[in-house]
């Protein structure tokens, strides 16, 4: 008989504690979004982000061009990136 009972009290703690975690569940679905959490810690827009990454690639392509190293890019009519070398040349990626 004791194995039995503990079989349902095990039964009912788990139906219990799934319960509460569909709650929790259905919980968070109602809440808010949270903000991006780089923003909330840096302060810094996603514009802002965007605009110092390009201004980034920008500098290393210019950097890589005084070398006479080849710089990335992408070409908008092709919708494809390339890599072009110091001749002028421009090879594609799939």
């Amino acid at each position: 008989m004791d194995n039995q009972n503990d079989s349902n009290k095990g039964q009912e703690v788990k139906k219990s504690i799934l319960k509460d975690f569909y709650e929790a569940l259905k919980a968070q679905e109602n809440e808010p979004p949270k903000p991006n959490e780089l923003d909330s810690t840096c302060g810094v827009a996603d514009d802002e982000f965007v605009r110092r990454f390009r201004e980034t690639i920008r500098r290393e392509n210019e950097s890589n061009r005084s070398k006479g190293l080849p710089v990335t890019g992408y070409d908008y009519e092709k919708k494809a990136s390339y890599i072009e070398y110091p001749d002028g040349r421009r090879v594609y990626g799939h």
